[in-house]
């Protein structure tokens, strides 16, 4: 099993990427789960699934850590202990995900409830509490891609310690950059074992130098994705390029991310 995040700032088309490049490995006969970690939530509808039905985990905080064998105030520093294996990580699976219609697991950390309640850590511990839990007990996904928050935070709260690669989705913009540059560094910290660039919105393919020469890496790590005016069309019509437009080329650029992703 192999766990990927996706970093990068807010705006750049993550969550794009990120439906389409799981629909894709789907697509090929790959057992997916995607967790989306980011506060705003649109991951779910972006493959396809009603979002007001699922549960999220931050909304069952105590029900999830009680079915797992952890303590309800415990943080970022428990252990997922027995229960959490076998017949009860089945239930997590079963009561906090949904299936989308190209056969992905998808589950949904939630957002801040309310004004003034606090930062998404416990969410995030939680979150890798379950992980933990689904590796322990073997479940048969060939990936975990989890869509990270905009910009950093999940990175500095460890969720992706010793993650199997970083996708870095950026656009060649000095403040996308600089972002992508940050979560880059915080990635190499935690021991991400690989990082793998994806520039979206590219005009003018001469950009893939530019950025491979910002943030330091072979430009053979930087994957563009060609600005598409189908993509932004069927974003307006809450519709997926991947439907709308499958030969285009930025599904095209999507294909060869995903051909880098299971070398």
């Amino acid at each position: 099993m192999r766990k990927i995040i996706a970093t990068g700032k807010g705006g750049v088309g993550k969550t794009t990427i990120i439906a389409t490049l799981a629909r894709l490995l789907a697509r090929d006969g790959y057992r997916i789960l995607v967790i989306d970690t980011d506060p705003s939530m649109n991951l779910a509808t972006s493959l396809g699934l009603p979002f007001a039905r699922l549960a999220t985990l931050s909304n069952h905080k105590d029900a999830v850590r009680e079915k797992m064998g952890t303590g309800a105030d415990e943080g970022e520093g428990g252990h997922v202990h027995g229960p959490a294996v076998g017949k009860v990580l089945d239930e997590i699976i079963s009561g906090y995900t949904m299936l989308s219609p190209d056969k992905i697991r998808v589950m949904v950390m939630g957002t801040i409830p309310y004004g003034g309640a606090g930062c998404i850590c416990s969410s995030i511990a939680l979150v890798k509490l379950v992980i933990a839990a689904i590796e322990k007990g073997g479940l048969s996904f060939d990936f975990i891609v989890v869509d990270s928050q905009a910009g950093s935070e999940v990175l500095g709260r460890g969720l992706a310690a010793d993650y199997d690669l970083n996708l870095v989705v950026t656009e060649a913009t000095p403040r996308a950059l600089d972002v992508a540059r940050h979560v880059m560094k915080l990635a190499d910290d935690i021991g991400v074992k690989r990082q793998v660039i994806a520039v979206n919105k590219v005009v003018d393919f001469a950009e893939v130098s530019v950025v491979a020469r910002e943030l330091g890496v072979s430009p053979d790590a930087v994957y563009p994705v060609a600005y598409d005016r189908k993509v932004y069309d069927a974003d307006r019509q809450s519709r997926q390029a991947l439907d709308v437009a499958p030969d285009s080329v930025a599904i095209g650029n999507i294909r060869s991310i995903k051909d880098a992703i299971v070398l």
